[in-house]
């Protein structure tokens, strides 16, 4: 079984479209499962961006971005994207493990305007 760190680091790889010197690249981390993303990213009010997650380990983790609908991920490895149309100057994420998952969750948003 492998680590956290052997998970974070696939997780991030997992999501890596860019580097944080790329004009579209916002925000990005890497929390353990078990303690969450609770962020408030700072956004240009109007514009589209891209939220991509993706968990490493075991379970799903629930995404809910400002008031939308959850959305479950599975902590497969596989980044999960979801457009932000229309963006608030502070768009508040919050990512949560559902029942028994365990492992790390990595996040980054993008800008899919210039």
């Amino acid at each position: 079984m492998e680590g956290e760190e052997e998970q974070g680091k696939r997780a991030k790889s997992a999501l890596e479209t860019g580097s944080p010197d790329d004009p579209e690249f916002v925000e990005s981390g890497l929390e353990r499962v078990r303690e969450g993303v609770h962020s408030l990213s700072p956004l240009k009010r109007g514009k589209a961006y891209k939220l991509s997650v993706a968990c490493v380990g075991t379970g799903t983790v629930k995404v809910v971005i400002a008031d939308r609908a959850p959305r479950s991920v599975p902590c497969d490895g596989v980044p999960a994207g979801q457009r932000v149309e229309d963006a608030p100057s502070r768009l508040p994420i919050d990512i949560t493990a559902e029942a028994g998952a365990t492992g790390m969750v990595a996040w980054q948003i993008i800008s899919l305007q210039s």
